[in-house]
């Protein structure tokens, strides 16, 4: 695979496009979204773009088009994300992983993260996403694993589940 070729691997489903865009929508019948990051295949390379906060709503950092901004001295930064491990922030007190966005070993990216958003604890990993600590594992209200989409560059996490 080559770099403009990067797949996301999000909560055990593959996603196939050259533009990723994660939000979070607290109510679905008003519409609103809450964007957690957008991750584009541009140029050879994978440009990430994201806002870091606490479970207070604070900013902890924040990534523009991969330019890295650190708000709170309370947390380290280390790495690019098409090498090594990626970029990965801790918590410096107990080395707590916040965010963490990488390459996989079969090429893939894959991204961990905690996200606040709206009073809201959003957990996503290359094999779960959570709401609150609550398994989110349904796809337009479908379970659904292992699933590969196409066309779908806009997900969308709910309190009840992903949305395409």
């Amino acid at each position: 695979m080559v770099h403009d070729d990067y797949m996301l691997i999000l909560g055990s489903n593959i996603y196939a496009d050259p533009v990723y865009r994660l939000s979070y929508q607290p109510d679905r019948s008003t519409g609103d979204r809450t964007p957690l990051f957008i991750l584009e295949n541009c140029d050879g390379s994978l440009i990430l773009t994201t806002e870091i906060r606490d479970e207070n709503s604070e900013l902890i950092a924040k990534i523009d088009k991969n330019e890295f901004t650190q708000i709170n001295e309370n947390f380290n930064v280390q790495g690019e994300i098409e090498k090594g491990n990626g970029l990965l922030l801790t918590r410096k007190e107990d080395g707590t992983v916040i965010f963490n966005a990488k390459i996989t070993e079969d090429q893939y990216v894959a991204v961990i993260g905690t996200f606040y958003v709206g009073g809201k604890k959003i957990y996503i990993t290359d094999r779960t996403v959570e709401v609150n600590d609550m398994p989110r594992k349904t796809v337009n209200g479908v379970d659904i694993h292992d699933t590969f989409f196409v066309g779908t560059c806009d997900i969308t996490i709910t309190d009840d589940g992903l949305k395409l």
